[in-house]
Parts: structure tokens; sequence; C-alpha cells
């Protein structure tokens, strides 16, 4: 400005007075207008799936193949068709334990020779059960493609189930069930599940020490013969293979395996409750109060899995949803908070979790009621709604990223026969989505009569026995005493 003519600067801090003076005397109602509309949204990304090649074998094994060049390994997810709540009544855990022993020894290999192999090839192997079907996770390099496939096939139809190894495992399950039962999250998650699916099949996933080790191999091999059937398996691989290939491979090593009739499962649908119910663990090293609240919702086949996807976001989805903001950054109550949804073919549990400060325990658990009645009682704002369709909407592809991430989606599809057209429309399903479908929702379903457990230190009864009647259980979920008036 050291060469500007006096006139024209003169003119230009006219020109920049009047332009400050005339922001400054905007109508209010135009700047409020402007602050509670809602940025026009982005375009919506296009959403490219992979191609999933299908394929059945004569034996009735099914196949989906992905195909994948960016990385040097494949992602092999086998799934039988059955979990943990076909186990018999009086034997809680035994497809848990029946899963787990497959590794334990086949005709031709002992336990430690099947770790040896899966090492030998830059493997990974585990094992998930699920109340409706159990999943073995094979990642290998994909050089050894066909010792993979040749692998499983051996420990899969060739299983011996040594009897020293079941001992083996039952003590592995011993150990893990011992070291949970002092982690307040686990115990406050299980004791929910326990009563919200009190004489449901699915409660068989709650199990303890005590029914494992009535399990005999007699017992595992009635339950390995009666459902692991390759009409009741399907098979997803992900890498750098074609369907073609992969079904000659598989073909090969899994063609022995002998179809059988199997009778389906029979899961009854399950309702939500329909009073509230207060839970209190007394675990006496914890130092603060871990809350759990949580009820019955549909299963994920239903009409509203995508409202209620966007109803979960904006509660608790993330740092930036209600429960957070309201219980940690405005309350101070809580460490977190958040909500959360599984999913079962008969029913799913819709759940709300946070680590609270003792002495606000009460307050806690009566500021998340609050919001729940929020979004029943009142119009959520429309910029909420589009915040969090953005969200899910943006985060979406990131969670088939990885190949273990694809491969869990698959297999959902896979488990409870989605069809693909489930997450293909997933964009569309969730861009109609509206501020009155969410609230419609969450007066649809029984939220506010949740199951509410607490753990914590026995100091914390004093501030939730405001809500008695208060059950009092031991960690592994065994009710000591009600409190009353």
């Amino acid at each position: 400005m050291r060469n500007m003519p006096m006139g024209r600067y003169l003119s230009m801090l006219h020109l920049l007075f009047f332009s400050l003076f005339f922001i400054q005397i905007l109508p209010l109602n135009s700047q409020e207008k402007f602050r509670r509309s809602p940025p026009l949204p982005e375009p919506v990304p296009e959403l490219s799936l992979p191609l999933v090649a299908t394929h059945t074998l004569t034996n009735g094994l099914g196949m989906a193949v992905v195909r994948r060049q960016d990385k040097p390994f494949v992602s092999m997810r086998l799934i039988i068709l059955t979990g943990e709540s076909s186990s018999p009544d009086d034997l809680p855990g035994l497809a848990t334990v029946c899963a787990r022993m497959i590794t334990k020894g086949s005709m031709n290999l002992r336990a430690e020779e099947i770790e040896e192999q899966i090492e030998s090839i830059g493997g990974s192997f585990s094992v998930e059960i699920h109340p409706d079907y159990t999943e073995y996770v094979f990642s290998f390099l994909e050089d050894y493609m066909e010792d993979a496939v040749r692998l499983l096939g051996e420990i899969l139809l060739r299983p011996t189930f040594p009897r020293v190894e079941i001992g083996n495992v039952q003590r592995s399950l011993f150990y893990d069930l011992a070291i949970q039962n002092s982690d307040p999250e686990f115990i406050a998650r299980r004791l929910m599940y326990q009563v919200l699916l009190e004489s449901h099949p699915y409660n068989k996933i709650i199990f303890d020490q005590g029914k494992i080790k009535n399990i005999s191999r007699k017992d595992i091999v009635s339950f390995y013969t009666q459902y692991y059937r390759p009409n009741n398996a399907k098979i997803i691989l992900i890498g750098d293979l074609n369907l073609e290939m992969a079904s000659r491979m598989v073909s090969r090593y899994m063609s022995p395996w002998q179809k059988r009739e199997i009778e389906p499962a029979s899961v009854p649908l399950l309702g939500p409750r329909k009073k509230r119910k207060i839970c209190f663990v007394d675990l006496p090293h914890a130092k603060d109060a871990t809350i759990y609240l949580g009820n019955i919702i549909f299963p994920i086949t239903s009409q509203d899995y995508f409202p209620f996807t966007v109803f979960n976001q904006i509660i608790g989805g993330t740092t930036n949803s209600r429960l957070f903001m309201q219980l940690r950054e405005s309350k101070a109550y809580a460490y977190y908070a958040f909500s959360e949804m599984r999913f079962f073919r008969s029913c799913g549990i819709f759940f709300m979790r946070a680590k609270v400060l003792p002495h606000f325990s009460h307050d806690a658990i009566q500021e998340i009621l609050a919001q729940i009645d929020n979004l029943r009682n009142f119009p959520i704002p429309s910029q909420e709604i589009e915040q969090a369709k953005s969200y899910l909407i943006g985060n979406f592809p990131l969670n088939m990223e990885t190949y273990d991430d694809l491969s869990d989606k698959l297999a959902e599809i896979q488990a409870f026969d989605l069809g693909r057209d489930h997450w293909e429309r997933y964009y569309a399903n969730i861009i109609q989505i509206n501020s009155e479908a969410v609230s419609q929702l969450a007066q649809k379903y029984s939220l506010h009569t949740p199951v509410i457990v607490v753990v914590g230190n026995i100091e914390i009864m004093e501030y939730i026995k405001k809500f008695v009647p208060v059950g009092v259980y031991t960690p592994d979920g065994k009710l000591r005493y009600e409190l009353t008036k």
C-alpha cells in the first residue's frame, strides 16, 4: 500500500467499513434462518460393492468368491449354519466346545502338527461362535491356496476329538471365563443378555464352567455328526482367484464330505420386555460404575433396520451423538457413553453403555432414559438427521475395506439369507429416512423399559437404591437377593 494513491486508499477503507456495517445490520431473523438450515448434502459417493460369484457343489456346499488383487493373501471363511442356540438345553456350550475341537486333531494330523502347518503357510486360524451360526476364519498367503484348502478339508472332514484335547479345551474355556468374570464390561453385557434372553434358545450363549465340564466326547461327536454337513455350510473366499479355479480346488478336497438331511433350526421370535428391571453386580475391585441398558428389538431382516440405524447413530453411535455429548461433555457424569445394536436371526438387541463416576450412577441412568424419551416425544431436528445419514453413508465403504471386514459382511449375508440388495441399496435405504420415520420408530419399540445393569463396588448401591426393587447378582450372574422398600 506504500505506492497506493491516497484517494484510492480512502475509497477502499470506506468500502470495507460499509461492508462490515452492512453485515452487522442484517436482520436477526435472516441469521437465525441460516443457522437453522442444514447445509446442502454433499453428493452421495458411488457405492461399488465387489462382484460376488456364487456356486453350489454337488454335495450341497455353497460357495461365494470375491476377486480382489490388492493383497498377497487369501481370506477363507467357512460358515456352519448352526450356532450355540442348537446346543441341547442341558448342555449349553456344546456348540462352542465342538467348534474349538475341530483343530485339535484329525486322522492324519495331531493338534500341534495342524498349528505348524497353519504357521508354515503364513496363516492365521480362528473360530467365532454365534447363536445362529459358527465361523472358521482362515487367512493365508495366496501362493499356499491349495495347501490351505487341503488342510481345511483334513481337519473338517476327519476330526478325531481326542479326549486329552477335550480336557485342554475345557480348561481353556474355564480360564477365559475366569478372566472375563473380572471385567465389568463383560459382566454387565452378559447379565443383560441373560435377563433379556431368559428361557429362549439364545440364552445358551451364556454358559459357565459347571456346564462345560459335563460335556463328553460322545456329546461332541453327536453334535458334529448332526450339524457339520456340506448342505449346512457355506464357504467364502476373497483374494486373487476366480470362481472356476476356487470351485475346482474346493471340490477336490471337500467332495468326500457327505450331505445329510438336517432339520431346520426352529428359533422362536422374541419380543421386548414391557417392564423395567434393575440389576446390580457387586464387584469389589471396580473403581467406577459400568452401566448397560438394553431391550429386545427386531431381527436384521426387518424393514425397521435402516431407520433404526439412523436412530442409533443419533443417540449414541459416535462421540458427537447425544449420549456422549450429554453425559460426558455437558454433565461430566461419564468417561464415555455409546449405543450399539446386535442382531440374530430371530431378534436384535439394542443397548446403551456408559462408564460413570460412582456418585453419578443414578443421575447418569436418569439422563440416558431422558434422552430416549426426548427422541420418542419431540421432533428430531432435520440437521441432526442429515448429519447422522451423512456419517453412515461416508463410513459404510470404510467398513468393507479390509478382507476381514468384507468377509464378515458376506458371512452375515450368507448366514441370514439377506440377499445382495440388503447392502447394494444401503445408500438408498439410508437417504430416504426422515425425522418422522425415526421418531415413529423410537415410539414403536419399548426402549424406555430396558433391563438396566450396574456393575461396581457395593457403595454404588447407595445411589441406585432409588430404583427399587433392585436385584443383586454375583459376577457370574446368580441372583443373591432383591432389595425392596
